[in-house]
């Protein structure tokens, strides 16, 4: 399959299934379409990265191999789409497994994708969760969170308020 001419073919939810149907547990296929999220093209990029996703829902070990190279990738990320994407599957990892480095790099980037209101409400709600996690390594950031959560609170969506609310929840018990 031409998975360029796949993604430019449509945008939908179909779409997007029939391609990571097509790739399924093919390691060879999935590491040719993260190479298509990694070229940073407008349109092409961001659709890769939703069949990431999808092929992540239903054989989420076939992402490990490239945990390094999404958190390599998030700085110059250029679109929401792509950010929403891997903060989602991010937000999964068990970041005792990643290295320092890259554990500071994924942590800035969720600092910076959560304070910074032009990004989306999903990016931050993935941003907060990958920092709540990383809160369970380092607990110190827990009243640093908290600080962003209830700035942003009042003003934000409801997608955020829900999810802020939540973690609060957890943080408040962690602080107290």
């Amino acid at each position: 399959m031409n998975f360029r001419e796949q993604l430019l073919a449509e945008l939908s939810k179909r779409n997007t299934v029939y391609i990571a149907s097509v790739i399924g547990k093919d390691k060879k296929l999935f590491k040719e379409i993260f190479e298509l999220v990694l070229s940073n093209e407008e349109i092409i990029s961001g659709r890769a990265a939703w069949v990431v996703e999808h092929v992540w829902l239903d054989y989420p070990y076939m992402i490990d191999p490239y945990i390094n190279e999404m958190i390599d990738f998030l700085p110059i990320s250029k679109y929401d789409n792509q950010k929403r994407h891997f903060a989602k599957i991010l937000s999964t990892v068990d970041l005792t497994t990643i290295d320092e480095d890259r554990l500071g790099i994924l942590i800035d980037r969720c600092f910076t994708w959560l304070e910074d209101p032009v990004y989306p409400t999903a990016v931050k709600m993935f941003s907060m969760r990958i920092i709540y996690n990383f809160i369970q390594i380092e607990p110190e950031l827990a009243t640093e969170l908290i600080a962003i959560i209830e700035n942003q609170f009042n003003d934000s969506t409801p997608g955020f308020k829900n999810s802020g609310e939540k973690i609060l929840k957890e943080l408040y018990k962690l602080t107290n």
